[in-house]
């Protein structure tokens, strides 16, 4: 006759321990997450560069907005400068902002193992302004902007969440 039951105590719990286990999966991780959300941003990143210099020549109106805006000269804080000027260079000044949070998110995903809820703070606060770029985005912008801020919002929120809970 055949033991269907082990006298062996200690199979038995091993064997209800591996049933009743659930191994965390990779984007559980407050780690994982805030590294996806850094990712997410180097996308917003190249998305916004694509469409530098952010203009459209389709419609003669448009063309005409932008010999307009840089053939109008002003004095800006004591300096010859242009619509176009302006129009530009902050388009390129908000990419190396997303950059350089992009690469911040990166390095705050390897201290978030060292202090969990220093860090969820940071993250709390980065999420919610993203929050706010993803409705300024939909409002003025474009929809897979926002789309892709909200996304990265959620994920640095459950991120926030799990550090803020250790």
């Amino acid at each position: 006759m055949t033991k269907i039951i082990s006298d062996n105590p200690s199979l038995l719990t091993s064997e209800r321990k591996s049933n009743n286990k659930r191994l965390p999966g990779f984007f559980s991780s407050p780690v994982a997450l805030i590294r996806v959300s850094s990712i997410l941003i180097v996308l917003e990143t190249a998305g916004h560069m694509t469409g530098y210099p952010w203009t459209s020549s389709h419609v003669p109106e448009e063309t005409q907005l932008v010999h307009s805006m840089k053939a109008v000269d002003f004095l800006f804080f004591s300096e010859r400068s242009s619509y176009w000027n302006l129009y530009s260079g902050w388009g390129l000044f908000i990419a190396v902002l997303l950059l350089t949070l992009a690469i911040n998110l990166w390095f705050l995903s390897n201290l978030a193992r060292l202090a969990p809820r220093q860090i969820g703070v940071i993250t709390g606060m980065i999420s919610t302004s993203l929050l706010a770029c993803a409705y300024f985005s939909f409002r003025f912008f474009y929809l897979p902007s926002s789309l892709l801020l909200s996304a990265t919002f959620v994920i640095l929120l459950a991120a926030t969440v799990r550090l803020r809970c250790r």
